[in-house]
């Protein structure tokens, strides 16, 4: 027999799949209390994100399918336990959470299956006739306050000429399961796909366009701790106007993604806030790519030699860095259209840690359960050799 510390089982314990820990759970009362504990599942988290492991593509579409990303071999149907739309209903991931566009929004973990549905964000502009409202959202974490946040901005614009005329900018917080009213967002927003999605040092970027003194595109930041607004610079010398631009991260880093008929150009920045620290990472042209179609990183390799890029929602390829060569991906039981959300696999729970949940009980029975493990922890783990 050899007997293997509780430390040493709860190390091992924070380096498994979400799926292995959740069968584990029924081992014992003691792995179910700690896999449930919110600070294994932050240490669980932390594990992952800083091994690069466990790592999944969010697939939304007419379904929504999970892909991991170690192997990409086959897509699996994940059935929501709500009602969703279809097409584009995942917004952004953070921490294992995906925010689902859909009437009201839910946060969901696609790999625990926890949800939570939001309470109405009721405040509205009255409505007028000459008007119609465009509605984005933002999701995040607020590291300083360890609570997770979502923006909302509602458009008001003229039904004739698209002009802008106003938004409101409500926030919700999960630790209140409430909405508020902040300062509104001061741009309008573009006709675009992704802003408010790029989630990157603690805020949440978009694109803004301005014509008053030409056509000029910004970068806008929005701190979900601070609730402020601030730009973030461009790339060095970087023409705006020659390209249709939108913003992603690869791996934690802020993305400008660049198109237009000859090339795609995806320019990372390596430091946040740095303008100097912008790099250019791809520029891919015809015939790899038909001409004006978009690109979305979404991984590196795991020898970094490779990114995985999503073209125009329909097709993943691998883009060798050195080579400037392409392989396509494919995929079993991949959808036709997609949009594809790079995810870490997390036990966090968008309707709050099991341990919160069970609070009023664990308090009843916190000595017993210390108890058991101080039991647990004078006789180690005995495993068969």
């Amino acid at each position: 027999m050899a007997t293997l510390p509780f430390e040493l089982v709860e190390d091992i314990l924070r380096r498994l799949p979400v799926k292995s820990l959740k069968r584990f759970r029924a081992v014992a009362k003691l792995w179910c209390s700690l896999i449930d504990s919110e600070n294994f599942v932050k240490m669980h988290l932390l594990q992952s994100v800083a091994s690069n492991s466990h790592r999944s593509l969010v697939l939304g579409g007419l379904a929504v399918y999970t892909l991991d990303l170690d192997s990409l071999d086959k897509a699996h149907v994940v059935k929501p336990p709500f009602y969703y739309k279809t097409v584009d209903c995942i917004s952004n991931s953070c921490n294992g959470i995906v925010l689902v566009i859909s009437d009201p929004p839910v946060l969901w973990n696609p790999f625990s299956r926890d949800y939570k549905v939001l309470p109405q964000c009721s405040a509205e502009y009255p409505t007028v006739d000459e008007y119609y409202t465009k509605t984005t959202c933002g999701f995040g974490y607020d590291s300083i306050n360890d609570d997770y946040k979502i923006v909302r901005v509602v458009e008001y614009r003229n039904k004739s000429s698209h002009v802008w005329m106003n938004s409101k900018t409500m926030i919700y917080g999960l630790k209140s399961n409430s909405w508020r009213e902040i300062e509104d967002f001061p741009y309008p927003l573009p006709f675009l796909k992704g802003h408010w999605r790029a989630f990157v040092s603690g805020a949440m970027h978009t694109l803004v366009e301005e014509y008053d003194r030409g056509y000029r595109a910004r970068i806008m930041a929005f701190s979900i701790e601070s609730e402020k607004h601030y730009e973030v610079a461009m790339p060095p010398g970087f023409r705006t106007r020659i390209f249709e631009l939108n913003l992603d991260i690869i791996e934690g880093r802020l993305c400008l993604v660049c198109t237009n008929r000859s090339r795609a150009v995806i320019w990372v920045m390596n430091e946040y806030g740095v303008k100097e620290s912008w790099t250019k990472l791809v520029s891919i042209c015809p015939p790899l790519i038909e001409e004006g179609d978009f690109v979305k990183p979404l991984a590196y390799s795991g020898d970094r030699d490779k990114i995985l890029l999503n073209c125009e929602d329909k097709r993943l390829f691998w883009y060798d860095l050195k080579k400037k060569s392409i392989e396509d991906v494919l995929v079993d039981g991949m959808p036709f259209v997609f949009y594809a959300e790079p995810c870490v696999e997390s036990l966090i729970s968008p309707d709050g840690p099991r341990t919160v949940k069970k609070l009023g009980r664990e308090k009843i029975k916190g000595k017993k359960i210390r108890n058991k493990r101080d039991d647990f922890l004078s006789e180690g783990f005995k495993l068969v050799l």
